[in-house]
């Protein structure tokens, strides 16, 4: 038998778990106002926190955003998400611009969102249809229409209310975008969202059950110039089987 000295061992370990680690550097640098933020994505933190800070709460008494604006976040250029993995997105420019200036929200946030929600499909179906995949209750008199232009409206018109109801935090109102709740909500037992609610008998019941990981890949990843349906599905880490059949509590 050949024997290492602890020291090379430790070394040959931490080299092996480097070679297998996946990490990306999207040039944005780390936001100050992130806890656990780093330059890489990786699968459990990025420029704009960790994803345990993003979900503080979610594996104990639910879900307690953490506070961050949206011009705080970090994130690519529009041109550099619209000449990598956005390329859908720009056809479709014109209607991010327009609601961009209508509500003040950075364009791309919302091409990313539309990628996020979409992959950039304009004819996306299901009771939330489109390119933002938000309820008809967003558009003009309250009903769907088949604009892009009402579609896109709705959407950022929904974003901004969240952000607006939520005294400015960015993570809770994209949160709320995609259905989490905080604590003290009522649902839950009051607890809001956490970690064995989505395949809960209520979670399953409100629904699709909600990705835990979805915070970290928008803010992460899609932001970062990354394709999270892609190549970057590493991002994340509770891999939530949100059809709840792997056994998994999410």
């Amino acid at each position: 038998m050949k024997f290492i000295k602890k020291s090379a061992l430790v070394a040959t370990l931490v080299a092996a778990a480097n070679a297998n680690a996946q990490s990306t550097d999207p040039g944005v640098g780390t936001n100050p106002k992130a806890q656990g933020a780093t330059e890489d994505v990786t699968p459990n933190t990025g420029p704009n926190g960790s994803e345990d800070w993003l979900n503080t709460g979610i594996t104990s008494d639910g879900w307690n955003p953490p506070y961050m604006a949206l011009d705080d976040l970090y994130h690519i250029s529009l041109d550099d998400f619209y000449n990598g993995i956005g390329s859908s997105c720009s056809q479709y420019d014109q209607y991010f611009q327009s609601a961009a200036s209508k509500y003040s929200v950075d364009p791309v946030i919302l091409a990313v969102i539309a990628m996020q929600e979409s992959s950039c499909n304009a004819d996306a179906g299901g009771p939330t249809p489109g390119l933002m995949q938000v309820s008809c209750d967003n558009y003009p008199n309250g009903e769907c229409t088949d604009s892009i232009q009402d579609n896109v409206d709705a959407g950022t018109k929904y974003l901004k209310s969240q952000i607006d109801s939520t005294g400015g935090n960015a993570i809770e109102a994209f949160g709320s975008y995609n259905g989490w709740f905080t604590a003290n909500s009522g649902l839950n037992d009051n607890k809001g969202l956490t970690e064995d609610y989505p395949c809960s008998s209520e979670g399953q019941s409100n629904g699709v059950p909600q990705n835990l990981d979805y915070l970290h890949q928008v803010l992460n990843g899609w932001l970062m110039g990354l394709d999270v349906y892609g190549d970057d599905n590493w991002i994340g880490t509770y891999k939530c089987d949100q059809s709840c059949s792997d056994g998994s509590k999410c």
